[in-house]
């Protein structure tokens, strides 16, 4: 829980999620015509991408937006967490997963790798820059 005096960060909206989901999207893509170890670098950007201890728990596509992935109910970045990253991330991966993580998302407001990886996403911050 936030300490006293600090407000709760609100949760990021769907369409800023899924903007900053196909910035990624192209990230991964672009990484991936790179001959030879292309795919390798896409594949180790998309699963730790949330948890490079450079990005306080964003990747490219939230730091652009300024959204960041948070510990549930800490609300610390999950930077350094390559397991909460790699949960969220292999969701994605899995055909059918996917597709149902999609319409888990569309329709309760929240993935079901957040669920998994106990994360959420919110705005971020001057005030929770700093975590």
């Amino acid at each position: 829980m936030p300490a006293s005096g600090m407000t709760t960060p609100s949760t990021a909206p769907l369409t800023e999620r899924i903007i900053a989901a196909v910035i990624d999207i192209v990230i991964v893509a672009g990484l991936c015509f790179f001959p030879r170890i292309g795919w390798i670098l896409g594949l180790i950007y998309h699963l730790g991408k949330e948890s490079m201890p450079f990005m306080n728990g964003q990747s490219c596509g939230k730091h652009l937006l300024k959204i960041k992935v948070v510990n549930i109910p800490q609300l610390t970045p999950i930077t350094g967490q390559h397991e909460k990253s790699v949960i969220r991330g292999l969701v994605m991966l899995i055909p059918v997963l996917n597709l149902i993580d999609l319409w888990w998302f569309v329709s309760r407001g929240y993935r079901l790798a957040d669920k998994w990886a106990e994360t959420t996403v919110v705005y971020s911050t001057k005030e929770n820059q700093a975590d």
